[in-house]
């Protein structure tokens, strides 16, 4: 019964682990046809990221989208010249979200509302006398 119940185990263990790697592996190969047309409806100026067929990663401006690649910006503290991106070479190209949410907003209202709810009481408390 315990064999059994250690295989069973096992195996509860190792399928998840065997399809997320799966799934990780296979890469969907994008068309550069595909890349245009989703770059071509970003906003230029836009911060995007983009990950290239050779594993690096940059965040930069939109500068130019033309037929057969993108130009882009580096957003770096010393300058450097624009570096054009052709279709083939991109992996995965994504617009840069803003990074704040409803949530955040909300928790952090939250938070300053309790901070001076606690602080009126403080003072009531301090004044009761």
């Amino acid at each position: 019964m315990a064999r059994f119940t250690s295989a069973i185990l096992v195996v509860c263990l190792l399928v998840p682990n065997v399809a997320l790697h799966a799934r990780q592996g296979t890469a969907t190969g994008r068309t550069p046809e595909y890349w245009y047309a989703y770059a071509s409806k970003l906003p230029i100026g836009a911060m995007v990221r983009v990950r290239t067929a050779d594993g690096k990663r940059q965040t930069a401006v939109l500068a130019l989208v033309e037929q057969d690649g993108i130009t882009l910006e580096p957003r770096t503290r010393i300058p450097e010249p624009p570096r054009r991106i052709a279709y083939a070479q991109i992996q995965q190209l994504e617009l840069k979200q803003n990074g704040t949410s409803i949530a955040k907003a909300a928790a952090v209202g939250a938070g300053i509302g309790a901070g001076f709810f606690l602080v009126l009481l403080a003072v009531l408390a301090s004044s009761w006398d």
